[in-house]
């Protein structure tokens, strides 16, 4: 009977562990999704620009700047929004990314095994947790980082000498 319990304890585990597994691929997949959108929009946008400009010098006119700085902000929003999608799939794979070369990290990575970077320690991550009728979602609520003033002037120096 021991081994039943067992096999069933084990088998209950492995579900467990397989639906988290699932869960994260489609968070994650949903993420990129809407990347991939703002990266099409941010396309169109560079379109719209080059459409605006041509048509003015086409038509001996001087380029109006409130029509080619609306698209420019609308296209700065959407990298924004990329941004923030990319710090959420990180929160879903529950990684980090390297402060010198960008490579990917376990969140309680000390160093960078790729360039050996010390990395910051990440304080506290609060994952809010909803359970909708049909499956569990995630949303992040905050991550502090608590680098200093000094290293934060350090990584800058850094980058500027890796370019």
């Amino acid at each position: 009977m021991d081994f039943l319990n067992k096999l069933g304890k084990k088998a209950s585990e492995t579900y467990q562990a397989t639906k988290e597994k699932a869960t994260t691929l489609s968070e994650e997949l949903k993420l990129k999704g809407k990347i991939s959108d703002l990266k099409e929009k941010i396309q169109k946008g560079y379109s719209e620009i080059g459409e605006i400009v041509y048509k003015e010098v086409n038509e001996g006119k001087d380029v109006s700047k409130e029509a080619v700085i609306a698209k420019c902000e609308e296209i700065s929003r959407s990298k924004d929004e990329i941004s923030k999608l990319e710090t959420e799939i990180l929160a879903v794979k529950k990684i980090k990314k390297c402060i010198n070369c960008g490579v990917e990290l376990e969140l309680s990575a000390e160093f960078c095994s790729k360039c050996g970077k010390e990395q910051p320690k990440i304080e506290k991550v609060e994952i809010k947790k909803e359970e909708p009728k049909t499956a569990k979602e995630a949303e992040v609520i905050e991550v502090n980082d608590v680098t200093s003033k000094s290293e934060e002037t350090e990584n800058e120096n850094n980058n500027e000498e890796n370019k």
